[in-house]
């Protein structure tokens, strides 16, 4: 027999009498009581927001460090009509947090173009050749989506030709931050945001909250797939988004969605994690592992149902 690898050890502390009476209230069965103690769910409030993800509100965007100063400076790019390019990365994390952005700037009116990077020719993150040829083509603002606190040298560059860059990001923060016009991140030294696990689609998702005045229900079925594919923590914010973002992946009115679903022989109106998990993402994520990962966002961005159709096909081969 194969030895195992962990020595797991379950905490056997017994429930408590007013947690028990707490779980007779709720009719939940004792094992699904053991549960929720056994992972630290001991309050009547805290079981609440477990089970019932859907009614929780979601946080104050403001509360992030640079947000203000974030959403002023991509007004003024807009109110300017000045060439903003959003820059991601080739995961579906990535993916769904630039169409999440693109479409939200086009909502506003903005001129929007938005690169993925191809990882096999620039790697991940910032590229500095990239930053210059798109600044020679004219893009006056960068938002990075999912990528940036790392990028120092092509951020500094940008900085240099008077292109500001505003970082948003989720991924682990360095002990030196880019010189950036602003960096959006949950877990910034000097934000007050409370809850730090956000992947790089609920960081763009806050963004656009932030720009829209309010959570866009539209963007929901994005965010829920970017969350459940980058493995965050199911916790928090991000079970919330993941409860409501799965309802509108039932009802969605994505074409490039509805495509995708079909060509992986599922249906949209049963979707649950598993089945985003294992027939969604991974078709997302390999688009980013065998090239250029673009056609990705115009998939799931497009209102044309032959474009949809036919880049589903690309996307399943």
């Amino acid at each position: 027999m194969r030895r195992a690898n962990f020595d797991w050890k379950v905490n056997e502390t017994t429930p408590s009498e007013s947690f028990i009476q707490i779980i007779k209230q709720q009719g939940l069965s004792p094992l699904i009581g053991q549960l929720l103690w056994q992972r630290g769910y001991r309050e009547e409030e805290s079981i609440h927001r477990f089970l019932h993800p859907k009614e929780q509100k979601l946080h104050d965007p403001y509360l992030m460090f640079d947000m203000d100063k974030a959403i002023s400076r991509i007004q003024e790019a807009v109110i300017n009509g000045e060439q903003i390019l959003v820059y991601g990365d080739y995961d579906a994390d990535g993916i769904t947090s630039a169409t999440v952005m693109k479409e939200t700037l086009e909502l506003l009116g903005a001129q929007v173009e938005v690169f993925l990077p191809n990882r096999f020719e620039h790697g991940y993150g910032p590229n500095l050749t990239v930053y210059q040829e798109k600044i020679a083509a004219g893009t006056q603002l960068i938002v990075t989506v999912d990528n940036g606190v790392a990028g120092h040298e092509a951020i500094a560059y940008a900085q240099q030709q008077g292109v500001d860059v505003i970082v948003t990001d989720h991924h682990e923060l360095p002990s030196e931050l880019p010189t950036a016009y602003a960096i959006i991140h949950p877990r910034h030294p000097q934000g007050n945001y409370p809850f730090g696990e956000l992947a790089g689609v609920g960081v763009a998702f806050k963004v656009a909250t932030a720009l829209l005045e309010e959570p866009p229900a539209e963007f929901l079925d994005l965010v829920a797939i970017g969350t459940i594919a980058d493995l965050v923590s199911m916790t928090d914010e991000n079970r919330t988004l993941v409860a409501l973002g799965l309802e509108a992946i039932r009802h969605t009115e994505r074409v490039g969605l509805q495509a995708l679903f079909a060509k992986s022989s599922v249906r949209a109106n049963e979707a649950d994690e598993t089945m985003i998990g294992f027939s969604i993402a991974p078709r997302l994520n390999a688009i980013g592992r065998m090239g250029d990962p673009n056609p990705a966002v115009e998939l799931l961005a497009t209102f044309d149902e032959n474009q949809a159709q036919t880049l589903a096909e690309q996307l399943q081969t």
